[in-house]
């Protein structure tokens, strides 16, 4: 009998042993059916083919649980200046992003305040070349650039006020094993404050912090978005050149959104309702540009046609690509990850009709800011509310409108007067005057000023439509009318390089300083052919004289010989006889046939040079003129530079500021020179600044 009870004992364990091995297998094939996360993040990491309902054959869901294994991330954030409440919240937000698991590498896009003692405290990186426009406001185009640039598998760009906790790396674990392409895109949550005891340092903090962000938080608006995160070894995310969207001003996350669903190479998911994703409520006080500080709700419901970085916005949003009115909000996301009972906790779905229903959003969550609403005595339910603009609502403003008394919103359109009045650094501008028809040497010039972080510069466009085009770039430009009266427009339309047009127009450049030294403001004239390789303004400002200026002379003449003045780079400074001056340069040219450069010299120097100083000076009428030093600003044929070997300007040459690129035939001889020296810093293509690390 013993003998039998131990035989039977043995078949149990058997048996049991048996069950709960096939169990255990059962158990491992539900689990890789759900994306294979264990516990909160840990991954499977067995290989098998997914097997999907019927209603989902065809869907682009696959099995990628591999690259979940060991991916990586990077997180880009263009923060504002680290100075008071910013600097707050800021550093909040970048300690919550350094404690997810594998700790991710952050990079800070753009030159702030507060930068570089950030990098230095929390061991991350500044990438320093983002386009910004003239209010040093990073443009969105060119951040998701350097992220779409990122060498690792996964990169994020997020607001920099954003708290992030370690649901946001099971969100990304749980859509990395899915699908092959991705783009996430979630809303945030509002709260008013943190608790007062929250501690960082406490172990539960993060629990802490979710509970009070659940039970007192408000799930932010289905139409704004403040993360966004994509796998970089996939497709470009859309078709069309993305527009120069002004970070933080809106609609850049729904054109975004929207095209790239409507590209179709990569599967976009709204993960709202599993990232905990956390915004403290803030005033707008640096979008006011200093006016009543104002909380969100006042901010963006107060009209979007006079606030000059919206409207942009909005204008770019509706004139580019496919977009249309409040498309691209995450409802119109083909996926969605929900929160469900599932051993992974999330539950991927996929919407059948995106975008057909606003109150979609959310019963899954405590509050939203698009709860449904009934009107009192309605029986239509609304569930928040939807934007109106459209093409015709917004057009560029090239002019103020005639007769008003009152000056319009600043920015719409942008005037000389507005525009100094924010850019002038010690009573200074930097001046160049174009036509559209020189917009890509414009935009190579600009490039360079972005490069060595110089914002003090205008652009007086010479014809409505270069206006439109840097309006859009984020330049600071302003139409020009008031040279031209009494004159021919139409040589602007004839104004081809070398031209009898062309003269005429060189001609126009003196009338717009001469309307800017009268404002009582310094102005640099400078062409753009002229590379800057370092800020000449400290070292021109140094000289005691009255008009600063380029010398063209061969190196064997000395630098104020017959008309060798070069017009076409110069410090005037703002007192009676300088203005003087150009008043009499501007009618001896009138009644000239030459171009402007030699009606400097004869004015100024004297057609004999008989008001010349040494080698180097002029003086006339009470005004004295200072030849700059060709070494330091040579010409284009001072000291033989531009036959220097290609790449190596900077290195033979390195006390340069400035090299012009003229002694040249013809535009075509320009850019072949900038193309041999590498000193094309535009991309016409993408629309991008090109920085060069070698100066």
């Amino acid at each position: 009998r013993e003998e039998r009870i131990k035989v039977w004992g043995s078949s149990v364990s058997t048996w049991l042993f048996f069950w709960s091995a096939m169990l255990m297998v059962f158990s491992v094939v539900q689990l890789r059916g759900t994306g294979g996360v264990i516990d909160g993040g840990g991954v499977g990491v067995m290989r098998g083919v997914r097997e999907l309902p019927d209603f989902a054959k065809g869907e682009r869901v696959g099995d990628y649980v591999h690259r979940a294994q060991d991916f990586s991330i990077e997180i880009f954030s263009a923060p504002k200046p680290f100075v008071g409440e910013d600097k707050d919240n800021n550093e909040r937000a970048i300690r919550s992003w350094l404690r997810l698991k594998p700790t991710p590498k952050v990079t800070l896009l753009g030159w702030e305040v507060g930068y570089d003692e950030a990098a230095k405290e929390f061991g991350i990186g500044i990438e320093k070349r983002v386009d910004k426009n003239f209010l040093g406001v990073p443009l969105f185009n060119s951040m998701l650039h350097r992220a779409n640039n990122s060498e690792k598998l996964v990169t994020v760009i997020i607001n920099g006020d954003i708290l992030l906790f370690d649901d946001f790396v099971q969100t990304l674990r749980k859509v990395l094993v899915n699908f092959k392409d991705f783009l996430i895109v979630g809303a945030r949550y509002d709260v008013d404050n943190l608790p007062l005891d929250s501690n960082e340092n406490d172990p539960d903090y993060n629990r802490k912090i979710r509970e009070h962000v659940l039970n007192t938080g408000t799930l932010h608006t289905y139409g704004g978005m403040d993360v966004w995160a994509w796998n970089t070894d996939g497709p470009r995310l859309f078709d069309p050149v993305m527009p120069h969207f002004v970070f933080g001003r809106g609609k850049y996350d729904n054109w975004l959104t929207h095209e790239t669903i409507a590209a179709g190479r990569r599967e976009v998911v709204d993960v709202s309702e599993t990232c905990l994703t956390v915004h403290v409520k803030h005033d707008y006080h640096l979008v006011e540009g200093g006016a009543k500080r104002r909380l969100l709700g006042q901010f963006w419901s107060e009209g979007k046609k006079s606030k000059f970085e919206l409207f942009i916005n909005i204008y770019l949003s509706l004139h580019v690509g496919t977009y249309t009115n409040q498309m691209g909000n995450v409802l119109f996301a083909p996926w969605k990850l929900s929160l469900c009972l599932e051993p992974t906790g999330m539950c991927l779905l996929k919407r059948k009709r995106p975008g057909i229903c606003n109150c979609e959003f959310s019963s899954f969550v405590g509050a939203t800011q698009t709860d449904p609403v009934v009107k009192n005595g309605s029986r239509v339910i609304r569930c928040g509310m939807i934007s109106v603009e459209t093409k015709d609502d917004f057009v560029i403003p090239v002019l103020p409108p005639e007769g008003s008394s009152e000056p319009p919103p600043f920015g719409l359109p942008l005037t000389l007067d507005s525009i100094i009045e924010r850019i002038a650094e010690n009573n200074t501008i930097i001046l160049s005057a174009l036509n559209f028809g020189y917009r890509n040497i414009m935009m190579n010039w600009i490039c360079n000023m972005r490069h060595l972080n110089i914002r003090n510069y205008v652009i007086a466009a010479l014809d409505p439509d270069l206006y439109r085009y840097a309006y859009t770039r984020g330049l600071a430009t302003y139409y020009e009318t008031t040279i031209f009266q009494g004159l021919n427009s139409s040589l602007l339309a004839d104004a081809t390089y070398g031209s009898d047009s062309f003269k005429q127009l060189t001609k126009m450049k003196s009338r717009v300083v001469l309307r800017i030294l009268k404002l009582g403001v310094n102005v640099i004239w400078t062409d753009c052919d002229i590379i800057w390789f370092k800020n000449p303004i400290p070292h021109m400002q140094s000289h005691q004289a009255d008009l600063i200026i380029q010398t063209n002379a061969p190196d064997n003449e000395p630098m104020n010989g017959k008309r060798r003045i070069n017009s076409g780079f110069y410090l005037a400074r703002s007192n009676g006889p300088t203005i003087q001056a150009f008043e009499d340069i501007i009618k001896y040219a009138s009644r000239s046939r030459m171009s402007e450069q030699p009606c400097f010299y004869d004015v100024m120097c004297g057609k004999e040079m008989e008001t010349i100083v040494g080698t180097d000076r002029c003086a006339y009428n009470g005004m004295t003129v200072q030849l700059l030093d060709r070494h330091l600003y040579p010409n284009g044929i001072t000291d033989g530079i531009w036959d220097t070997e290609p790449g190596k300007i900077w290195i033979k040459f390195p006390n340069l500021y400035i090299l012009h690129n003229n002694w040249v035939k013809g535009a075509d001889g320009k850019q072949s020179r900038f193309e041999k020296h590498g000193f094309i810093l535009f991309d016409d293509a993408d629309e991008l600044c090109i920085y060069p690390t070698e100066w």
